[in-house]
């Protein structure tokens, strides 16, 4: 009888499988390495007392803001004696006066939604005077109503709108040098303009800039004209006219949980005579005046740089 004798032999695992234990183990050191790098970022945030969230500022007592997020407790006319400016819609026009529904504008809630107000987080806030907001109205000289004025004054007419945002970064995209130009105007340039001694106000300042666009249009009929916007910002209660910078502050400075602003928009109903130097300056100074009348009631809405800094100061202690 022949014995066949077997030799037991063991296989070498497959290269494929070497390879594979071999990238687990590099994944499971990379994604560990990564763990401790993010858990390592926010003992540092912690420490450092960073806010990579922000949380809303809420407004000051006494505005108040209704369900469609409009600001309803501006007044007619500004607290400057005599009155010089009067909501449209105001008695003070005699038969003059327009329907308060003209005067006092509601947007459309898709247009409200792209301007950034009344989203789903504002709804939850408002109760809380926390949420974003805007007014947009119409104020008229009141010496229209002088037959030795009337028609000889520029820029009579004006829509101020100012809009308020909280609690979120934003791009601060809404600004005339876009929505003008995205509404068929050629831009013809920016100028900072500096206005001094403000009337005392509730935010403390003394002096504004604010930036001045005009534009050229041309309607549907073919007819030119030259426009003129002017607007500046709060920036958690300072004053700032560059909306890049207002961007900034939203974005980079991690050291503030709390944060808003608010843009302070104004511009002539009525297009400008034309776009020489005296038709600008004549639009600068009436730009001017209305503001001073409008700056005491408009700065009274933000909270102030004070309020802020002590919510942030507070948030920083817990």
């Amino acid at each position: 009888m022949t014995t066949m004798s077997t030799s037991s032999t063991v296989s070498s695992p497959p290269a494929g499988l070497l390879s594979q234990v071999v990238g687990n183990r590099r994944f499971l050191a990379a994604a560990g390495f990564l763990m401790f790098a993010i858990a390592g970022w926010y003992v540092l945030v912690w420490w450092l007392g960073f806010a990579l969230d922000k949380k809303p500022v809420p407004w000051p007592a006494g505005v108040e803001v209704d369900k469609e997020f409009v600001m309803t407790s501006f007044p007619e006319m500004f607290p400057v004696i005599p009155p010089r400016y009067a909501l449209l819609s105001s008695s003070r026009w005699n038969e003059h006066a327009i329907p308060e529904k003209a005067a006092i504008m509601y947007m459309a809630e898709d247009t409200r939604l792209v301007l950034g107000v009344g989203r789903s987080t504002d709804g939850p806030r408002r109760p809380d005077r926390a949420s974003n907001w805007y007014l947009s109205r119409k104020y008229g000289d009141l010496r229209m109503l002088d037959p030795q004025h009337a028609g000889r004054l520029a820029c009579p007419y004006w829509q101020l709108d100012v809009v308020y945002y909280t609690g979120e970064v934003d791009t601060v995209a809404h600004v005339p040098g876009r929505c003008m130009v995205a509404a068929g105007g050629k831009p013809l340039g920016n100028k900072v303009l500096t206005w001094r001694n403000l009337p005392e106000n509730a935010l403390g300042w003394t002096d504004i800039e604010v930036v001045r666009s005009l534009f050229h249009t041309t309607d549907p009929q073919g007819r030119q004209s030259t426009l003129v916007q002017y607007y500046t910002f709060s920036i958690n209660g300072e004053s700032e006219e560059d909306w890049k910078k207002v961007r900034v502050n939203l974005s980079w400075n991690i050291r503030q949980k709390y944060v808003y602003f608010g843009k302070i928009q104004f511009a002539p109903m009525i297009p400008l005579a034309g776009n020489g130097p005296e038709d600008i300056q004549a639009a600068d100074e009436a730009a001017e005046r209305f503001f001073r009348d409008a700056a005491v009631e408009i700065l009274s809405t933000f909270p102030s740089a004070r309020a802020v800094a002590e919510l942030n100061r507070n948030s920083a202690s817990k």
